[in-house]
C-alpha cells in the first residue's frame, strides 16, 4: 500500500496513535510506503512547536521515521507545484492542501492519510482517496 501523509497523520503518529504507528511499522517492514510532502513536514513542525514541544523532540521523531527506506520526504518540485496550482484554482482549496493532494497524485499514492474536510471536492471527483479513523 502506498500512502501520502497529511499533517493530521503526522500529528496522530507523534501522539503515538496506534493506527498511525501501525502504518509506520508497515513501512518499516516493507509492507507499505509513506510519502511525506515537505509542506506537511513544515506544517507539522509548526503545529508541534505551537504546542511547546521542543524542536529536539520533533527532530528525533522525524529522524526515527525518515530512517525507514519506505518513508520518503518529498521535496516540492515544479511538476507538483503546477499541479497544486491547478487543484487550488479549480477546487478552491488552500495551496498547502493542494500541495499535499498534488504530491499524493503525482507520487501514485493509493490513499491520503487525513481527516481534513477541505479535500471533500477532490474525493467526490475521485482525484484522491482518503483513509482516516
Amino acid at each position: 500500500m502506498k500512502y501520502c501523509a497529511d499533517t493530521w497523520f503526522i500529528l496522530k503518529s507523534f501522539e503515538k496513535d496506534a493506527l498511525g504507528l501501525d502504518i509506520i511499522k508497515e513501512a518499516k517492514f516493507g509492507k507499505a510506503q509513506v510519502i511525506i510532502p515537505i509542506s506537511v513536514f513544515a506544517e507539522s513542525t509548526k503545529k508541534l512547536m505551537q504546542q511547546s514541544i521542543p524542536l529536539k523532540a520533533i527532530d528525533l521523531f522525524f529522524q526515527g521515521i525518515e530512517n525507514t527506506e519506505d518513508i520518503i520526504l518529498v521535496n516540492l518540485e515544479k511538476n507538483i507545484a503546477q499541479e497544486a496550482a491547478k487543484i487550488s484554482l479549480s477546487h478552491n482549496i488552500a495551496m498547502l492542501d493542494a500541495f499535499v493532494a498534488a504530491t499524493a497524485k503525482i507520487m501514485g499514492c493509493e490513499y491520503l492519510l487525513t481527516k481534513d474536510e477541505d479535500f471533500k471536492s477532490l474525493i467526490k471527483r475521485r482525484y484522491i482517496r482518503v483513509k482516516s479513523w
